[in-house]
């Protein structure tokens, strides 16, 4: 129904009102799909201050999923079925975000960002569990030594990935913006492929050039944490250095320090790994490459 916006004396106003319900009606005989369609779209059309909310949204509904995956933890079930139902959780709530944002009217700042810091934590959740489950079902058993040395070969292969992606991992620890436009709006042209891979098969209601990418990287260092975590185990802890130096520049300076270490091999006679030289350089100068 039209808004009216004429001004009628009053004696009018009933008749122009029953003119207009017989003209809806006449229009649901004729076209009832579309009368519906045009009515759903009056009642569920986002009001103008809905649209800030889709961020808050974004931050309440992980934190939802936090408290559940905690719960989940509580539960004192065996690992692997622990990891797994935490993998099944994480994928519902990202539906549950698809189904909220996927026909939103996002502003351009607001789908960068969405698309930058929020979907990703959802989805590097289920990367993570899923990974983790694989880890921990191919983990061989016996000697601690072996379990060891198959979760370095574990970190070899991330490493990997890390340096094969090290142009936009360093773009993403770096802060920087300047290609946010191309990265992370759903509508711009196909990124350079030395910056991120082509985008295959995605849904391109509910992804962007590289928020996958950016999702398999913070997933990848929530994995390193997990494997450092076992390695240190019986390690003696060192006492701190009080007098250490701290880093007080730009954090993209000193990885691209550890990045030209790593590849033109000059630590352990080319055997260190980038998250080794990361790490080390995080201890040495007080710094945290987050």
């Amino acid at each position: 129904m039209q808004k009216f916006t004429s001004i009628l004396p009053p004696k009018f106003l009933l008749q122009y009102f029953l003119i207009l319900v017989l003209g809806d009606y006449l229009l649901f005989l004729n076209h009832p799909d579309h009368f519906i369609y045009e009515c759903k779209s009056c009642l569920f059309e986002p009001k103008p201050n809905d649209k800030v909310m889709i961020l808050q949204y974004a931050d309440d509904l992980y934190r939802e999923l936090e408290e559940e995956l905690t719960a989940i933890e509580q539960e004192n079930k065996e690992q692997k079925f622990t990891v797994a139902k935490k993998a099944m959780t994480a994928h519902t709530y990202l539906l549950r975000l698809r189904d909220k944002t996927v026909d939103y009217p996002f502003n351009e700042q607001e789908e960068i960002t969405f698309f930058k810091t929020k979907k990703p934590k959802f989805a590097s959740l289920i990367l993570y569990f899923s990974s983790k489950q694989r880890m921990e079902v191919a983990k061989p058993t016996g000697r601690d030594e072996y379990v060891r040395k198959y979760y370095r070969y574990i970190l070899k292969g991330i490493e990997k990935f890390f340096l094969q992606n090290r142009e936009l991992y360093t773009y993403y620890r770096s802060g920087d913006n300047r290609l946010d436009k191309l990265l992370f709006l759903r509508s711009a042209k196909e990124a350079p492929t030395w910056l991120c891979p082509v985008r295959i098969d995605h849904d391109e209601r509910f992804s962007t050039q590289a928020d996958n990418i950016i999702a398999k990287i913070m997933a990848k260092e929530r994995l390193v944490n997990h494997i450092q975590k076992f390695l240190k185990r019986g390690i003696t802890k060192v006492e701190p250095d009080l007098n250490k130096i701290t880093w007080t520049g730009e954090s993209i300076n000193l990885l691209e320090t550890a990045y030209g270490w790593y590849c033109t091999g000059q630590l352990n006679n080319g055997q260190a790994g980038i998250g080794e030289i990361v790490r080390k350089l995080e201890t040495m100068f007080n710094w945290n490459c987050n």
